[in-house]
């Protein structure tokens, strides 16, 4: 079955989709990477595409569209695990036209410790590997990068990021409910690893 993973930041989502991509070998399609990418590309829309990206804002309907419809079209024997797709209301209904059938994961966690989170975290800058406060290295053991803070993790940032979710985000789980559409919610203030027990006994148990 596919999954759609949505989460609010700093919920361990991104070790989380790895933990997944690796345990059950699912493809694994994020569209913030996906719209990064475009971004780098010499086309026309480049550009614009990189100011709603930069600001955090939801980027125009038809590119998504396109991006995504590419991604199926190319991986149709594989379950695929969805990140950062659907964002609201209007994305929701552009892809239930693409993705037919798909379970939502919901990494809850509240707003207070997501913005706790934020002043603990180091990234690797190549890799994205996120750091907390009992890993006492200044590098990434697996590549050597230099672990660093990210320049958007500010206050400033972190508030819009959670008000964009609760905005755009959180009605999308209302909308699945009125469907009956599957929702799995995972407490996303637990450890990386308890987080991880309940995905496995949702993988293995409840499917």
């Amino acid at each position: 079955m596919n999954i759609v993973l949505v989460w609010i930041q700093w919920s361990w989502k991104w070790t989380q989709a790895r933990l997944i991509e690796e345990k059950y070998s699912y493809s694994f399609f994020e569209m913030w990477q996906k719209l990064r990418n475009f971004c780098e590309l010499w086309l026309r829309e480049s550009a614009q595409v990189k100011e709603y990206v930069t600001a955090w804002k939801l980027v125009p309907i038809e590119l998504i569209w396109k991006i995504l419809k590419h991604y199926r079209d190319t991986h149709k024997e594989n379950f695929v695990l969805f990140d950062w797709i659907p964002r609201s209301i209007e994305q929701k209904e552009m892809f239930d036209m693409i993705i037919d059938e798909y379970v939502i994961f919901y990494l809850d966690l509240s707003k207070e410790l997501a913005i706790k989170r934020l002043s603990w975290r180091r990234i690797d800058p190549k890799t994205g590997e996120s750091f907390w406060p009992d890993f006492i290295w200044d590098m990434n053991p697996a590549t050597g990068n230099k672990l660093i803070t990210r320049a958007d993790d500010t206050p400033e940032a972190v508030k819009k990021r959670v008000e964009t979710f609760y905005s755009n985000t959180l009605p999308l789980i209302s909308a699945w409910t009125d469907e009956w559409r599957k929702i799995y919610e995972i407490d996303a203030s637990k450890s990386v690893e308890k987080v991880f027990e309940q995905i496995i006994d949702i993988m293995e148990n409840k499917f």
